[in-house]
């Protein structure tokens, strides 16, 4: 059987790593061109806990001038109870709020 136009199990390996750079590369540039409330949005959606905790340390670092005050209140409050509690990873009780207070914020730039 000729072998030569099949790739070699090192080369397969190589391939692979080089291919999980390449996503990772990708999944950094999409990342970069969202701003911390579409990240919020994202990880809600895909019910990703660290996501969302990430996403709302950002959003609560912001001044009040960039998203308002009622999502840095929030955001800190959400990211506070997910950092802070002492049960495994679930829905935050502010979770909601911050999220309301994200989409007025989006509804006001659309103005």
């Amino acid at each position: 059987m000729d072998t030569t136009d099949y790739p070699s199990l090192p080369n397969l390996a190589r391939m692979h790593s080089r291919l999980a750079v390449d996503s990772r590369r990708v999944n950094d540039i999409v990342d970069a061109q969202l701003d911390a409330i579409e990240r919020l949005f994202h990880a809600t959606t895909a019910e990703d806990w660290q996501g969302i905790a990430l996403a709302s340390k950002m959003l609560s670092e912001l001044t009040p001038e960039e998203v308002g005050p009622e999502v840095v209140l929030e955001a800190k409050l959400v990211y506070e109870e997910m950092t802070h509690s002492a049960s495994e990873m679930r829905r935050p009780k502010h979770l909601g709020r911050l999220l309301d207070a994200c989409r007025a914020v989006r509804s006001r730039a659309r103005e």
